[in-house]
């Protein structure tokens, strides 16, 4: 495969063009005369080509979320952001919102944050460090969606982040553990074999 093909790969979409239109269409129903002067320099199929493109990977379940937030909005949405609609209020944090989560657990961590935004926060916090907030919240809203998408690949579903318990937790829990008698005799033939050895040496 050459390099061109594999570019190539990168921009196929497979979201159907049946459900482009409607999504289209439905826009336009609601917002009549302001979409067609937002979307005026493009013809149908380049529009729904458009379309296809930016909301590839959405499902049914969050194009009708998408929908709904639609009915109540003044402004025509950019696919953009009808697409950032789509995505709000699912099962899993938008990335934007879990770098506001992320910024919220950096100065205050009893924050509840997913282990998505974490292992996020964690693999960009060299870039928070080094070069600040702009830089970082790029690095980690790319990585956060590259995650994210493969996690909704597998079926994953979103989990809260729980603090992993300190050594000290640990050695404290080990202090109080019940300890159980060596039976006699194995104490007996522990304690031959431990000389052997010792004296072997």
């Amino acid at each position: 495969m050459s390099n061109i093909d594999l570019f190539k790969n990168a921009f196929a979409v497979n979201f159907p063009i049946e459900v482009a239109q409607l999504v289209l269409n439905r826009i336009a129903d609601l917002h009549g005369a302001e979409f067609t002067k937002k979307y005026s320099g493009y013809g149908d199929s380049e529009l729904t080509q458009l379309a296809c493109t930016v909301l590839s990977g959405l499902n049914h379940a969050d194009i009708a979320r998408g929908i709904v937030r639609m009915n109540s909005e003044e402004w025509c949405p950019s696919l953009p952001k009808f697409r950032s609609w789509c995505e709000q209020g699912g099962d899993w944090w938008t990335a934007d919102m879990a770098w506001a989560k992320a910024m919220q657990f950096e100065s205050d961590p009893q924050t509840k944050i997913t282990t998505l935004t974490k292992r996020v926060l964690d693999e960009v916090r060299h870039v928070l460090t080094a070069e600040g907030q702009k830089s970082a919240h790029f690095a980690f809203k790319d990585i956060y969606m590259d995650y994210l998408n493969r996690a909704k690949a597998k079926g994953m579903t979103q989990e809260m982040w729980v603090k992993p318990k300190s050594l000290k937790q640990i050695d404290n829990n080990e202090r109080n553990r019940a300890c159980i008698p060596c039976p006699t005799e194995l104490l007996a033939t522990v304690g031959k074999s431990f000389k052997r050895v010792g004296g072997a040496v």
